[in-house]
């Protein structure tokens, strides 16, 4: 095997190094000593989709056309989910020379796309039976009650039924890559743990408190992952490049602010009267809008329908969003921390679809671009939020490409497969 990838959905990299250190993950701490553990950005703005997407190409949203979970068809207000065929990069396993691969769990690769190898996606899949290439892997799974994400609404029959629950779902998903890992002679091999990114989001009050009924509830689960992660490492030898990655931090959420209400109070967002708004009630007279989680687009002329934004008034109208985005509060406290300028942090063919502006969040703040107008302070049982500094970036040994000092989602194949990456731009 020339590479095994493994992801670690929203483990922090600080964090990933603490739980190492206190003894809760054994096998993490004889890994890390072995290798290169570096903070790493995620992509802009930190969504799970566009940096597993940035992950797997190599690419920004700019070169590889995911900039979230959803977004608006080119010249209309229809929403769409992104999803594998949204890709405009190829990911590495798909390349003429990757090689059999074995890809499992990877955010943002459903519906499953024919490989030289095999493929069960990642979240968000509504139905295994297409998210499993090739086909005929779907019966063992099904067999297996093989999940492509937990049931989060468990959350609300309490916290310890819900960790209960992402245990299960973890246990099957590692039985099956251990199963197809014995099948054949794979090349590349990348399976991802998302159930860390779940755990966080529901229990993280409960890791920052230790006083919690359910923080050791957290830890034992980390001990979990890490539990598996020794099984993983016992059937590498040596000459596997062996890389692990987070596709952002964590942090506590105090609240979530729908940015579409403060726009609408401000009068840059108008809609009609509807019981359930939607993109296509936007009246001509709005000249922003957002989407989650914190992408801010100008009502333009040409991009959209009724968009009456034109070229010449975008500049003046996103220097005064900015500023008035850097001074908004709600509950006392300011709603970002800074304000990022899509033609600033994109580059690529389809840079051109980016969001005009990036909202990132303030402490405690997670941001959403709803268009429910009726909650500024959306209720939610989640307490951790995405960061876009400190996700994780490990990479075993000295024969890899350089790490870049501002590490990204980005940058990661051209650290674990130099060879391959200078290659693939030179006959670019």
């Amino acid at each position: 095997m020339d590479l095994f990838l493994l992801g670690i959905d929203g483990l922090p990299r600080w964090m990933w190094q603490q739980l190492a250190d206190s003894g809760v993950m054994p096998n993490s701490q004889k890994l890390l000593r072995t290798g290169t553990l570096v903070p790493m950005k995620s992509a802009l703005p930190e969504v799970s989709s566009a940096a597993w997407a940035s992950i797997v190409t190599g690419e920004n949203s700019g070169g590889h056309n995911v900039f979230g979970f959803t977004d608006l068809l080119d010249g209309s207000y229809t929403l769409g989910f992104t999803s594998s065929r949204t890709f405009r990069a190829a990911p590495f396993w798909s390349r003429p020379d990757a090689g059999p691969s074995l890809i499992l769990n990877v955010p943002q690769t459903y519906p499953a796309q024919p490989l030289n190898g095999m493929l069960v996606s990642g979240f968000v899949a509504l139905d295994l039976k297409r998210a499993v290439y090739p086909a005929d892997a779907f019966p063992w799974l099904n067999e297996q009650k093989y999940s492509v994400d937990a049931d989060m609404s468990l959350v609300e029959k309490g916290k310890s039924r819900f960790v209960r629950e992402l245990l299960d779902v973890m246990r099957i998903r590692c039985e099956a890559l251990h199963h197809y890992w014995d099948a054949e002679p794979w090349q590349n091999v990348m399976y991802v743990f998302t159930g860390t990114d779940r755990l966080n989001h529901y229990l993280w009050e409960d890791f920052e408190d230790s006083s919690s009924p359910h923080h050791q509830e957290f830890l034992d689960f980390y001990h979990e992952v890490d539990r598996e992660i020794g099984r993983i490492l016992e059937r590498l030898d040596d000459r596997t490049t062996l890389a692990a990655v987070s596709d952002h931090g964590f942090a506590r959420q105090l609240r979530s602010v729908n940015l579409n209400c403060l726009l609408a109070e401000a009068g840059y967002l108008q809609l009609k009267p509807s019981d359930r708004p939607s993109y296509g009630d936007m009246l001509p007279e709005t000249k922003a809008f957002a989407m989650d989680p914190g992408r801010i687009y100008l009502h333009r002329e040409g991009r959209y329908p009724n968009g009456r934004v034109t070229d010449d008034e975008a500049e003046e109208l996103m220097q005064e969003l900015t500023q008035w985005l850097g001074s908004v509060s709600v509950a006392g406290a300011p709603v970002t921390a800074e304000v990022v300028r899509g033609g600033d942090a994109y580059s690529g063919p389809f840079s051109h679809r980016a969001p005009d502006l990036i909202g990132m969040p303030a402490e405690n703040v997670a941001l959403s671009g709803r268009l429910n107008l009726s909650d500024l302070i959306e209720p939610t049982l989640i307490n951790g939020r995405h960061t876009y500094e400190e996700s994780s970036f490990f990479v075993r040994g000295e024969n890899h490409g350089e790490i870049p000092a501002d590490m990204k989602v980005e940058n990661v194949l051209d650290v674990i497969l130099p060879a391959r990456e200078q290659s693939l731009r030179r006959a670019a």
